[in-house]
């Protein structure tokens, strides 16, 4: 399959400064990310995949889809889509424009998995940990992971700090395989 983040860079960048210029960040955030995720669906990949429609048929539809939850910035970029047979590319824009946003933001997103929901003070004690460690711009989300069976795992950007019991059983059986 081909990398379409080369192709989809240029549209991202493009929806990020007129949305810098618009002083309109979040909202088009959001518009993008809704997008995305219709965009992404079976029923919708398929309907864009489809050749008996047009791409601005296709591009009204999706408008149509979103309603009131996309804005002007991401309706003009849909129609620049269309018109240059790249509909294909909403998903990767999405990531680009947030790799965007967070970077002019300077946040940092810190993913957290744990086995079972825990209690507050513990998630608490958790927050104030990682934003000592990484910013008080950080974006932390926790999230259940029952196949973790016990600790947690951490994820910050592309690096892993594994403290679960199924990553310390993988990393026993590793140095008896050895």
């Amino acid at each position: 399959m081909i990398d379409q983040a080369p192709l989809a860079r240029p549209y991202g960048k493009a929806l990020f400064e007129a949305a810098l210029e618009a002083k309109d960040l979040d909202g088009t955030h959001s518009a993008i990310q809704e997008l995305a995720k219709i965009s992404e669906t079976k029923e919708v990949a398929l309907f864009i995949d489809e050749p008996t429609h047009t791409k601005k048929e296709i591009a009204n539809k999706l408008i149509e889809i979103l309603g009131g939850s996309i804005n002007d910035l991401t309706v003009k970029l849909l129609n620049v889509l269309a018109e240059n047979k790249r509909l294909n590319l909403i998903s990767n824009i999405n990531i680009i424009y947030t790799e965007l946003l967070e970077k002019h933001n300077q946040q940092t997103n810190v993913s957290v998995s744990i086995a079972t929901d825990v209690s507050e003070e513990t998630k608490e004690h958790l927050l104030t940990k990682l934003k000592k460690s990484y910013g008080d711009n950080t974006s932390i989300a926790f999230k259940i992971d029952p196949s973790i069976m016990g600790g947690l795992s951490v994820m910050v950007g592309d690096e892993s700090l594994d403290l679960s019991i199924k990553g310390r059983v993988k990393k026993l059986i590793n140095q008896l395989n050895f």
